[in-house]
């Protein structure tokens, strides 16, 4: 097939073509705004503010005390998975008016009226707004929170009141470890086992809408707690169970003018606050700011640290750290992916990219759990983190990327262990891994996953092969991800068995990525995934100078990949299986053959005949499925030329009726009808449709390469990729359609890329 170098070389011509002219995003950009308003006051989905290192839910209201993690930070028990410990609530103000607190009432449209809530995503702020009516008592509610950009360990919350009344009130600011529930001991229990013992203690089914009862959050045990009422601080420490130590300090700050009343430190063995009583006058505006630092077991200091560090924003100012924190998110927005002909669009994509940097460091080894900074799918770490949302932000972000693929460089010997306790050669990464120490969590009733679903092994070497191929850096390559790389080669090598009757190498008895299929032979993504890992192997080993394992290049020219009959049918795997269930919510693995880091080669024909296998098996099951499946099947129709599939896939006549984005804040969920959200996967596909599906673009040896000719939907005018960097240069893509209405891909550099990814965090990292 032919292709485009779109690199260093490129062609003059090329270079000088003109761009459209498209504006540059600016704070009043709208589709950087997420907005909650009335409307949302009975369906609201909580968004989170993070900064890859901690994190707090939204509130309607903005001043209830919400569930907060931090990354890595696990509760282990004996007989269940390993899950995120909740830490410390640490954003919670309440509000006594002298007649009510605040967080206690019923959020209505009769007591909180002019009320909107903003995520700016530019900004990197939630912002609050609302009346407050409470009988007599009238009062005027503004919030603004962020979880720091540029200063990791600090966090804000500050709250501003008007009230229209004369009188005695009282503000709280408190750190509270939240209730923990009943455990399921999921380490032991049998899928039969688990359903029972759901539906017996009345909760939905794990295969239903709401999986809340399932993934309920671990703790931390509060060792010890104080508040001191002359510094106006309170402190937290403890540690997860059987996991690391975490510690917590706020600093208030009051207005310059007002002083308290009455003052009191309060403590229980769950929370830490400062009470305050205060006089305020009518038709005043007061601000009460709170100062958070955190920290954790290799990451910071401790309480003392914390105390010193609250201490020290505080007298830095509310103002000072807002900017400091804005400049370094609009930093990150210089690279950005723009499109003309939609705001919805526009929104969704800048959505789904704020998650993705919600949950990315710069240049650390933490990796993306399934749902980021929540506990649903227990805060694991899935093939999620190396093939869907690690290739979103490589051309984008790549130091923030390459922090998601050096976990696995810093969990590989347990993947060694793993594969020896299982008889293979190599290393074998779990199905789901604990964020810190990379060992398999996988609750019980999903061993099949955990044993089978091996297709895991191939996304682990061909993300740490892509980051090579984009960045060129060899010293990296021998030094951190051949070791990987080279060991997944000789687990496949091992795992691999030779028909020799039919002269080829099989891989028997896995579980297919449509995971009704728990045992079944020579899966179609999985040996494509196979062969392609043993092929990089080798490929990084000549690179190298390294002697490859004579095995690789012989297993991976042999491998059997059942895409295509005698009769010209197409099939998932082996066809002497039969392909015959009707409650997957995926249909068919088929697409992920286009998933852009396996650089899947076919002819024509072939793809042409793939997308229409995956349409028609997709066909039945589409209202219900599976998002990853669809947005695999949005780049396989891009990569044939199908714009009017993408189109109908990016939502049709509106753009705006995503049926998995749960509002106000654009939250993905795993299917249009279940309750599992965050899910990162989807909102890494969902970018890598438009980085890689419709520029037909892919990274291979010699740089971004325009393997397929670009693509644009009707609805849409222009795609633009700004400032994505590829082999140390910054370019911008540009994919427009002539008045002809002939589509084009035009590429302009920005000359040697900044990286900008001047950030640098020096803190200690595992």
């Amino acid at each position: 097939m032919p292709r485009v170098r779109l690199n260093c070389i490129l062609p003059p011509l090329l270079l000088a073509a003109p761009m459209l002219q498209v504006p540059m995003a600016q704070a009043t950009d709208q589709s950087f705004i997420l907005t909650a308003t009335q409307s949302n006051f009975s369906r609201y989905y909580p968004a989170y503010l993070a900064n890859g290192h901690w994190s707090a839910a939204t509130s309607l209201l903005g001043t209830a005390p919400t569930p907060a993690q931090m990354a890595g930070v696990m509760d282990y028990d004996a007989t269940d998975v390993s899950r995120p410990a909740a830490i410390p609530s640490w954003n919670g103000i309440d509000y006594f008016d002298g007649d009510a607190w605040l967080n206690d009432g019923t959020v209505g449209a009769q007591t909180h009226s002019h009320y909107r809530q903003t995520l700016d995503m530019r900004d990197g702020v939630l912002r609050t707004h609302y009346r407050w009516i409470d009988g007599a008592r009238v009062t005027d509610v503004s919030v603004t929170c962020f979880v720091s950009e540029s200063s990791p360990h600090l966090a804000v919350v500050s709250l501003e009141l008007v009230p229209h009344f004369n009188g005695t009130v009282k503000l709280r600011f408190t750190l509270q470890s939240p209730p923990y529930p009943e455990r399921l001991p999921l380490a032991q229990m049998t899928a039969e086992q688990f359903s029972a013992s759901s539906k017996s203690a009345h909760r939905d089914d794990i295969t239903g809408g709401n999986r809340d009862a399932i993934w309920y959050p671990g703790h931390v045990d509060i060792t010890d707690s104080g508040g001191d009422i002359a510094t106006d601080t309170v402190f937290m420490a403890g540690a997860a169970v059987r996991g690391r130590t975490v510690a917590m300090a706020a600093a208030v700050q009051l207005p310059r003018d007002l002083r308290a009343v009455h003052q009191t430190a309060q403590r229980t063995t769950a929370m830490v606050g400062l009470q305050m009583q205060l006089e305020l006058r009518r038709n005043h505006r007061y601000r009460f700011t709170k100062f958070v630092a955190a920290s954790a077991e290799g990451w910071g200091g401790g309480a003392a640290d914390d105390r010193a560090a609250a201490q020290q924003a505080r007298h830095r100012g509310f103002d000072s750290l807002l900017e400091a924190h804005v400049r370094a998110w609009h930093a990150l927005w210089r690279s950005d992916i723009l499109v003309g002909g939609s705001p919805p669009l526009q929104r969704t994509l800048h959505s789904d990219l704020f998650y993705l940097l919600e949950n990315s460091t710069f240049d650390t080894s933490w990796p993306a759990a399934a749902c980021g900074f929540s506990s649903h799918y227990f805060g694991h770490v899935f093939w999620d983190n190396d093939v869907w949302v690690f290739p979103a932000l490589l051309l984008l972000h790549p130091e923030r990327a390459r922090s998601f693929i050096q976990y696995r460089q810093r969990t590989l010997a347990p993947a060694l262990e793993r594969a020896r306790t299982h008889g293979f050669a190599g290393a074998m990464y779990p199905w789901e891994a604990d964020p810190w120490s990379g060992k398999d969590v996988t609750p019980a009733f999903a061993v099949q996953n955990a044993d089978r679903e091996i297709h895991v092994n191939g996304a682990v070497a061909l993300a740490q092969w892509l980051y090579y191929l984009a960045t060129g850096d060899g010293a990296w390559l021998r030094e951190r991800a051949f070791p990987v790389i080279q060991a997944v080669a000789d687990f496949w090598v091992s795992r691999a068995t030779f028909d020799a009757a039919k002269h080829r190498y099989e891989i028997l008895h896995v579980t297919s990525p449509e995971e009704d299929y728990t045992d079944v032979d020579n899966e179609i993504y999985t040996n494509a995934v196979a062969q392609r890992s043993l092929e990089i192997a080798a490929e990084a080993a000549r690179i190298l100078g390294v002697r490859p394992h004579r095995k690789w290049r012989e297993v991976a020219d042999a491998l059997y990949l059942p895409a295509k009959g005698d009769n010209g049918r197409y099939f998932d795997f082996d066809p002497t299986t039969p392909h015959d269930k009707t409650t997957s919510w995926m249909a068919t693995s088929v697409p992920m053959l286009s998933i852009p880091a396996l650089d899947f080669d076919a002819g024509p024909d072939t793809l042409q005949g793939l997308f229409r296998h995956s349409v028609a098996a997709i066909g039945p099951v589409r209202a219900r499925a599976n998002q990853m499946v669809l947005l695999m099947l949005a780049i396989q129709a891009a990569d044939i030329g199908e714009s009017g599939y993408f189109d109908e896939f990016i939502g049709g006549e509106g753009h705006g009726s995503d049926p998995f984005l749960k509002p106000p804040f654009n939250v993905r969920s795993e299917t249009p009808q279940n309750d599992s959200t965050y899910l990162l996967a989807s909102s890494g596909g969902f970018v890598q449709a438009f980085v890689y599906g419709l520029t037909g673009l892919r990274i291979e040896a010699g740089g971004l390469i325009g393997k397929f000719p670009p693509t644009l939907p009707a609805k849409l005018t222009y795609l633009k990729l700004m400032n994505v960097e590829i082999r140390g240069e910054a370019v911008d893509v540009e994919i427009s359609r002539l008045p002809a209405g002939r589509i084009v891909r035009r590429v302009i550099s920005r000359g040697p890329s900044r990286s900008a990814h001047s950030e640098r965090i020096h803190e200690a990292h595992p």
